[in-house]
């Protein structure tokens, strides 16, 4: 039996993941939420392979465990996998796991120490990471992009997208055989419960929901990556990436559309002001119809350019009032 309780489910918009320790005294339950799909679009993201040191570290820790089942090595991959937990739920699991495999070495020392703790298993776990966010990527581009404008429904995209597999290996994801359960939730109400028995389980747990619902995605207009789409297909931004101040995609892209609204009425405003001063000087006689259309022509260039970003506002301004 484990030493340890942890599952998942998804639940009114949200994904939730309760866990506990269950060798101390008094069990403590911790609970965390996320947006539906937060989880798997951080881990898709994770900057995996600046970690490789630290699972290479305690891949030797374990080889020397092996040899001298020494409490050292235990608290070098125990503290290197308290320090993985921090950067992804995932790894709360994989902690969670392999503190139950030491402490069931501990009370069977004639059981077979390798098999329990394959030091392979921890070892791997980058490239199986990175081999894993690539073909996830891949089935947002081919199959859920909302934007990809292809006019398929969904299955048939799957289909296509398992298929390339036969000639290139490794391109597309293979849905793997889980586990779940139907029970109540801490909410009161009932959904379907993951109780997995690795961090692939979860990965597979959440790709399985979001093909099933159809899940669409978007590239968001600020940092780049993928978000899930709610109701509204009108979403630009994502609600995942946090800037040094803590603010999100959503709100730093919304300020900055609206200082770009702002900034193109103010550009807008400056030519036509001063698009209508010169034509009454026509009128006035001060520069002939062929100079003023000549002008215009010019000063139409430099309002689009500026428009472009490849003119400050500053910069129109005085070359208008130079030209």
């Amino acid at each position: 039996m484990a030493a340890y309780e942890f599952y998942t489910y998804f639940a009114e918009g949200w994904e939730y993941f309760v866990y506990k320790d269950l060798t101390v005294e008094r069990p403590r339950t911790i609970e965390k939420d996320f947006p539906f799909l937060e989880s798997l679009l951080r881990f898709t993201y994770l900057d995996i392979w600046p970690m490789e040191d630290l699972f290479k570290k305690m891949d030797a820790a374990l080889l020397n465990f092996y040899q001298k089942s020494d409490f050292d090595s235990q608290a070098v991959v125990m503290s290197t996998l308290k320090k993985l937990a921090k950067e992804h739920i995932y790894f709360e699991f994989l902690r969670l796991d392999w503190q139950s495999r030491f402490r069931y070495i501990e009370r069977h020392p004639d059981k077979d120490i390798q098999k329990h703790l394959p030091h392979k298993q921890l070892r791997h776990i980058p490239s199986d990471i990175d081999t894993l966010q690539k073909q996830i990527m891949r089935l947002f581009e081919d199959v859920l992009d909302i934007d990809d404008g292809k006019k398929k429904p969904v299955q048939e995209k799957l289909k296509a997208y398992l298929q390339r597999e036969k000639n290139q290996p490794l391109y597309a994801y293979k849905f793997q055989p889980i586990s779940t359960t139907y029970e109540q939730t801490g909410e009161g109400t009932f959904a379907e419960v993951l109780h997995p028995t690795s961090i692939y389980d979860l990965v597979e747990f959440s790709l399985r929901e979001c093909v099933k619902r159809e899940q669409r995605m978007r590239i968001c207009s600020y940092c780049g990556k993928y978000f899930a789409i709610p109701r509204r297909n009108t979403a630009e931004f994502c609600n995942l990436t946090v800037d040094e101040n803590g603010y999100t995609c959503r709100e730093v892209g919304a300020r900055k559309r609206w200082a770009e609204k702002k900034n193109s009425d103010e550009l807008f405003k400056e030519y036509r002001r001063e698009y209508k001063k010169r034509f009454n000087w026509i009128k006035a006689g001060k520069i002939s119809p062929g100079t003023f259309y000549a002008w215009s022509a010019t000063a139409k260039g430099k309002r689009d350019e500026c428009a472009a970003g490849k003119m400050s506002f500053e910069e129109f301004k005085k070359w208008m009032a130079e030209s």
